[in-house]
């Protein structure tokens, strides 16, 4: 008789204890298939590159930002946050300092979180959605996102599918395979799910010949015949390279064209190209143009409206 007393109480014991667990409100299926793009770490090329390809295509992105790099060098300023905002990007928070969160106790969650979103409301911002720095996270960062924000993004390379996880969307890094992304899109389009694609700084790569002298970091670079002006941004690992990394600030530079260092008077001739991120990314978003009609470009909030999940009060 005991143990028949018992078992007739399971059910209610579990859903007494389900009833104080908290979970994450789950969207019902996705009708529309959805792309999102967005740029990591609060870069000045968000605004100087991104913005001008975005708007080219009738279309808009999303600015993660980390706050404590506002108006640093290579990232953006308060002015260039409130370009983007104007212009119909979503700026999302990326905490205050870019740490690995799972490695931070519930205080220093809180810190970085709340902190981060003050600082960008602070600049006239609304801020509704975070993306976990190195996509890192756990239980214990996505219910503390859950206080202050409506979504958080991970990555995980997957698209989003019906039932998602809103504290857990997961996304796609940019690499420089078209193809590759290309085959990403006509998936999430066949499967009609939400396909996010994070990137960070947009850059060209160029292998070069007839290099004469050492470019300064950050100083204009010209180039001629084509008229192209970019800026000199190596990695910490260039010197070990024959390749040179530049920002494209205006026109479009070719094989062939000599590069002038316009502070160092370095010079070299561009051999080929390697990979060109603003000319990718504008064929990504051709391409869902012109082949899938239907597929929604929309920032994260965007999408969360049409997936019905409810906004942060």
């Amino acid at each position: 008789m005991p143990r028949l007393f018992m078992i007739a109480l399971m059910p209610l014991i579990m859903a007494s204890c389900g009833a104080g667990a908290h979970r994450s409100p789950v969207p019902p299926g996705i009708s529309v298939p959805l792309i999102t793009f967005v740029f990591d770490d609060g870069n000045d090329t968000d605004y100087i590159v991104a913005r001008e390809i975005f708007a080219t295509h009738g279309a808009v992105a999303c600015s993660a930002i980390t706050t404590d790099w506002i108006g640093s060098r290579d990232h953006l300023s308060a002015d260039q946050i409130r370009g983007l905002r104007d212009s119909g990007w979503e700026i999302m928070s990326h905490t205050t300092s870019h740490p690995n969160l799972r490695s931070l106790t519930e205080a220093q969650l809180e810190a970085e979180f709340s902190r981060s979103k003050a600082a960008l409301e602070g600049l006239g911002v609304k801020v509704s959605n975070i993306v976990y720095p190195y996509n890192k996270n756990n239980e214990l960062v996505r219910r503390i996102a859950r206080k202050y924000y409506r979504s958080g993004r991970g990555g995980t390379n997957a698209a989003n599918t019906a039932g998602l996880d809103p504290y857990f969307l997961k996304s796609y890094s940019n690499k420089h395979d078209l193809p590759r992304m290309k085959g990403h899109i006509d998936r999430a389009y066949a499967e009609r799910s939400w396909i996010i694609f994070y990137n960070h700084q947009i850059d060209i790569k160029v292998d070069l010949a007839e290099r004469k002298g050492s470019f300064i970091p950050g100083e204009k670079l010209r180039f001629s015949p084509s008229g192209a002006i970019g800026r000199y941004e190596p990695p910490s690992w260039y010197l070990f390279f024959g390749s040179l990394y530049f920002i494209p600030l205006s026109g479009t530079s070719l094989v062939g064209d000599t590069i002038f260092g316009e502070t160092s008077g370095a010079t070299a001739r561009v051999d080929h190209f390697l990979y060109d991120e603003r000319a990718q990314i504008g064929e990504m978003i051709q391409y869902v143009r012109t082949r899938y009609a239907d597929m929604r470009i929309v920032t994260i909030d965007q999408g969360l409206d049409i997936l019905g999940v409810p906004k942060k009060e």
